[in-house]
């Protein structure tokens, strides 16, 4: 595996980047899950296990927005059963990459300005770019998250990384989110 691709899995399950509102499948379950690819109907038969409890949940559950966050979480585990049929390559990388799967949200603002200075200038230029940054944001959230990037950034840095490379990845790190939005 490329450095490259172990930061990217790294940055998909650090939860001050993209925070968990509804896990839907702990990291035990997603394993036990993952075991079953090869096997639709065991897989499908486990995915409806739990839209069941998640049907549940939404019954007893009295709080609209709490309930609307768990009904998308049943779209997600349709959507992924279809995806399975559909797309089983797809499914297979959600597997590969995410420890738990759940609905998720990016605490990273648009990122494509950091990929234009990553690929335009050099490093201590960089970082004071992305120092600033941090200064400036007001929220707490977006600020811790945007401290794990330039981490995440220096040590690929490290390894040599074209930067090329690192400017693509960094641009398009917000968009992330929608790798588990499945359903859509």
């Amino acid at each position: 595996m490329s450095k490259m691709d172990l930061i990217l899995r790294k940055v998909l399950n650090d939860p001050d980047i993209f925070w968990i509102r509804k896990e839907i499948f702990k990291k035990d379950e997603w394993s036990d899950l993952r075991k079953d690819l090869g096997k639709p109907e065991e897989f499908n038969k486990k995915v409806d296990i739990k839209i069941q409890k998640l049907e549940e949940e939404k019954n007893k559950e009295q709080d609209n927005k709490k309930k609307k966050t768990i009904e998308a979480a049943i779209e997600q585990c349709k959507g992924i059963k279809t995806t399975l049929e559909q797309n089983p390559y797809l499914v297979k990388q959600l597997f590969d990459n995410l420890e738990s799967f759940g609905i998720v949200q990016s605490n990273l603002p648009n990122m494509d300005d950091h990929g234009k200075i990553i690929e335009r200038h050099n490093f201590s230029i960089v970082e004071q770019f992305f120092l600033d940054k941090i200064k400036r944001e007001n929220n707490p959230h977006k600020k811790k998250a945007l401290k794990k990037i330039l981490g995440y950034f220096k040590e690929l840095a490290e390894f040599n990384q074209s930067i090329l490379e690192i400017a693509f990845f960094v641009r398009k790190l917000d968009s992330l989110q929608k790798l588990w939005e499945i359903s859509k």
